[in-house]
């Protein structure tokens, strides 16, 4: 099972790379190309984490805590898988659209459709940190990691 620490380890990673990558979606910064591919450097480690973070979620956290006899937790957990398709959904067709093959095209839609991207995550990472990781220590989940 995924560890509080590790969890929380991750949500750090992905908020550090997010805020990094808000600070250079601006025209002006995407202009110049160092800027611009260390930002799709940033984006394809960003997505990857996000990727990962997920499936430790589904693999390491929420098999065990649905096996548990705590209602209020295997709803919570279920809100949490359901809640998953629209971000994987909107990641997928963002890495699929801006990010292949390493053609990066810096345009208006793109930014606007970044910050869009990173307003998503940083959402699923304030419910986690509001709703998840809260009941989850409150329940003893971690006791033993």
């Amino acid at each position: 099972m995924t560890t509080l620490r590790e969890l929380k380890a991750q949500q750090g990673e992905i908020r550090e790379i997010s805020k990094a990558v808000l600070n250079l979606m601006t025209p002006e910064q995407q202009s110049v190309a160092t800027i611009a591919k260390i930002t799709h450097t940033l984006l394809c480690d960003l997505c990857d984490k996000v990727t990962i973070h997920l499936a430790e979620e589904h693999q390491g956290i929420f098999p065990t805590l649905l096996s548990r006899g705590d209602q209020k937790v295997k709803n919570m957990v279920w809100g949490f898988i359901n809640n998953d398709k629209p971000l994987r959904d909107s990641f997928g067709k963002y890495k699929k659209q801006w990010l292949k093959e390493c053609n990066y095209d810096v345009t208006p839609a793109f930014i606007k459709e970044t910050r869009q991207i990173l307003e998503m995550l940083e959402e699923r990472l304030h419910l986690e940190d509001t709703s998840m990781i809260p009941r989850l220590e409150e329940v003893g989940a971690f006791a033993q990691a």
